[in-house]
């Protein structure tokens, strides 16, 4: 199978079809409990194997919420109340943007499109105890560049972006993109915290871009989301010199809205929510009009890094990939399970 065969769909035949992206299905709304709830296949003997089973609203039932995703990566929740939905990343393994992650978080973003004037607020979160996520899949990008297959690097960069720019555009919903970061987000994973509209992170987190260490630079848009938040030059420094800052000092930077205390995250969440209620229908007219001004962050500009840093992939010599390879064993040791210690 190709590495980035998307998960396949199982689909009932009064839901609608998407052949891009995987999608779930719909069930009533109860107050404040999931809109639905959908499975992976059972047992998940590999990853060909993930499949999404559907449920399907009753017919002539009004949808109160999007479908809900519910897989072994990535498990999302509706609170009625406040127009919430809360994203859950829970990877297998070493906590990163695997294909498969980025294929259900695609589809939940995807799902709130569909469902437009249903969510207010969509929070992305981690359910890796320490970690928010580590970034891109360097093992991938490490047997992709030896194997010298750039086309399939490059459709997984576009589906990195493509969740990147969800967030920018609001899930093309009018939707308010909130991270809440409780741990780690290095990288990808960054940026994807960076790509929403609303950072949110407890004291003690690290934050940063560690490519250059690997002679690489974040692609996935680091700078254009740094040098629009925080200006060209912090942007450069953070990327050239591969920092790696805590929580407290990317908020005097400005790249972080709002500090929590370890633990409190999602409280300080729901409480920016609270605080912006009043002012929503503002808030988001200004993200509307922002998309219109000068320092709109667009697709094609994403893609166009993108080609660039796939150029660049391509390139690594034998001594920058060993050094992915030794940074990959060590982010194991320290945040995954024992049976890819050795990937």
């Amino acid at each position: 199978m190709d590495l980035l065969t998307p998960c396949n769909t199982v689909r009932s035949s009064c839901a609608p079809s998407d052949a891009s992206i995987p999608n779930t299905a719909d069930s009533t709304v109860t107050h404040s409990l999931p809109v639905c709830i959908t499975k992976a296949e059972a047992p998940l003997q590999s990853q060909e194997k993930r499949v999404h089973v559907d449920n399907v609203v009753p017919f002539g039932a009004t949808p109160r919420g999007p479908r809900l995703l519910s897989t072994p990566l990535v498990t999302s929740r509706y609170d009625a109340d406040t127009r919430a939905l809360w994203m859950y990343a829970h990877p297998v393994g070493r906590p990163c943007f695997t294909p498969e992650l980025l294929a259900d978080v695609v589809a939940q973003q995807q799902e709130v499109e569909l469902a437009p004037g249903t969510v207010d607020f969509f929070l992305n979160c981690s359910s890796v105890p320490g970690v928010y996520n580590l970034g891109g899949d360097l093992d991938l990008f490490r047997r992709l560049v030896e194997a010298g297959d750039q086309q399939a690097l490059m459709r997984y960069a576009q589906a990195c972006i493509r969740a990147i720019n969800n967030n920018v555009s609001g899930l093309h919903a009018d939707a308010v993109s909130m991270a809440v970061i409780q741990g780690d987000a290095l990288g990808g994973g960054f940026e994807a915290a960076l790509s929403c509209h609303v950072v949110i992170a407890e004291r003690g987190s690290k934050l940063g871009f560690p490519e250059m260490m690997f002679n690489l630079f974040p692609g996935m848009g680091a700078y254009s989301l740094v040098a629009r938040k925080a200006g060209p030059r912090i942007a450069e420094d953070l990327i050239l010199n591969a920092r790696i800052m805590s929580a407290e000092e990317m908020h005097a930077l400005g790249l972080v809205d709002h500090l929590a205390e370890p633990g409190s995250g999602e409280q300080v969440a729901r409480n920016v929510m609270r605080s912006m209620s009043s002012q929503l229908k503002g808030f988001r007219a200004f993200q509307r009009a922002k998309m219109h001004a000068f320092i709109r962050l667009t697709y094609q500009e994403l893609e166009d890094v993108v080609r660039e840093w796939v150029r660049g992939a391509m390139k690594l010599d034998r001594r920058d990939l060993r050094t992915m390879e030794r940074l990959v064993k060590a982010q194991n040791r320290l945040h995954a399970g024992p049976e890819i210690v050795s990937a």
